[in-house]
């Protein structure tokens, strides 16, 4: 047998030894960590399940997705601090879910006294989570927003506002 049949021979059985420690360790994984069934004793109306009709007091699996706990029931947004106010290049609004629910930030404003907003795009902001706010201009992420603005937002005395998607006051923070 020559070198270059080995070498195939080699990788052949490595390919196969590998792909049979993997899925191995995935139906080990799945075995002890089993997806969790919603349970109901009577399906709605519209939801799809696995028993044709099943009959009062039994339980059947639903298929589709758990929903989210209520949004935006027990607000306890802050304004947690704004740092470097008046220099663009490190000024940023953190913002934080103090709550015990998520809340759906999309469509909200934060706002200076002089009257530049900054509107959220779609956005829901999870228990204990934080975003921050940059003034300057860059590229949105999961924990970070930007402005885009050329100039500095805010100044040392100004209150900053947070609004909900209906205008009404949410939080302020006066900077120090």
């Amino acid at each position: 047998m020559g070198k270059k049949s080995r070498a195939v021979l080699f990788i052949l059985v490595n390919i196969i030894i590998s792909a049979s420690i993997t899925l191995t360790v995935l139906w080990l994984w799945e075995r002890a960590h089993p997806r969790p069934e919603i349970l109901l004793s009577c399906p709605p109306a519209t939801a799809a399940t696995d028993s044709a009709t099943p009959g009062p007091g039994s339980a059947s699996r639903l298929t589709e997705e758990p929903s989210l706990p209520n949004l935006n029931e027990d607000l306890a947004i802050d304004i947690r601090t704004i740092v470097g106010a008046g220099d663009l290049n490190v000024e940023y609004v953190e913002i934080i879910n103090q709550g015990q629910n998520p809340a759906d930030m999309t469509a909200w404003q934060l706002a200076n006294e002089s009257g530049q907003t900054f509107t959220f795009p779609a956005l829901i902001l999870n228990s204990g989570g934080a975003i921050k706010v940059f003034s300057k201009a860059g590229t949105n992420s999961v924990i970070e927003l930007y402005w885009q603005s050329d100039v500095p937002i805010w100044r040392s005395g100004e209150t900053a506002r947070l609004l909900d998607a209906a205008g009404k006051l949410v939080t302020t923070y006066t900077i120090p």
